[in-house]
């Protein structure tokens, strides 16, 4: 199930994917990078991999968790669950929840 906050949590890791050392161009941006790069600490290497992988790729998050699924044999439910676990993160962190 998608929360209200999910949304804005994808746009908020795609940026922190794609920028790693990005030059902020508002207080929001940084305070959304670092709530991102604060979540991502909890999580091991090979989880943080897949997490980056799904959203490094252009692709819609669904279609880049199936393609990872189907390369790595890890369930897309339980890559599901990682995104949900991360989402729940950087929302907490900028809180909203």
């Amino acid at each position: 199930m998608r929360t209200f906050y999910s949304e804005y949590c994808q746009h908020c890791m795609r940026f922190y994917v794609r920028h790693p050392r990005p030059d902020f161009k508002s207080n929001v941006d940084k305070e959304n990078w670092q709530a991102c790069d604060n979540a991502l600490k909890s999580f091991s290497p090979s989880e943080i991999n897949i997490i980056k992988e799904v959203y490094a790729s252009g692709d819609t998050i669904a279609d880049n968790i199936y393609e990872i699924s189907q390369r790595t044999e890890i369930k897309q439910d339980s890559i599901w669950n990682l995104m949900r676990k991360l989402e729940h993160k950087i929302a907490k962190r900028r809180k909203l929840i």
